[in-house]
């Protein structure tokens, strides 16, 4: 049983998907299995999903029905102990789900544990995001 399941919701984004799926199979944390919920894409998505191959890679199509029912089936296909949800366009820094393994081993009694996300703007400008009230000073993971 993989620790994390990851679930990608994926509709239309022929563009980012490749790139997505590499950033979470290039994981520093290997212990995960990787569902992509493809939502009924009219373009070429799924050429670029089934053009990687790793035994962690899980390829679902469905009629499209929306992001919350492709990423509820997603939920409902998982083996792991963990859920995670990257979206099709989003990306993820190498230790990403080393970090989350961390968090959820220093806190198991969480229902939820997550990190800070930043956007990446066109031009390559980062905006750094900032959670109110939350102690970013923890140094336990």
């Amino acid at each position: 049983m993989p620790f994390f399941s990851v679930v990608v919701p994926l509709y239309n984004k022929q563009n980012d998907i490749k790139a997505t799926l590499l950033s979470a199979l290039e994981q520093s944390c290997k212990d995960f299995e990787l569902i992509v919920i493809n939502d009924g894409s009219t373009d070429v998505s799924e050429n670029q999903v089934l053009s990687l191959t790793d035994e962690r890679l899980v390829y679902i199509k469905t009629k499209n029905s929306g992001v919350s029912q492709a990423r509820n089936l997603g939920i409902e296909k998982a083996k792991g102990i963990y859920i995670a949800f990257l979206d099709a366009d989003d990306y993820w820094y190498p230790n990403h789900l080393e970090v989350l393994h961390k968090l959820c081993k220093s806190f198991p009694e969480a229902g939820a544990v997550t990190t800070n996300y930043e956007f990446l703007h066109p031009g390559g400008y980062i905006e750094n995001t900032l959670f109110n009230d939350i102690d970013t000073g923890y140094t336990g993971i």
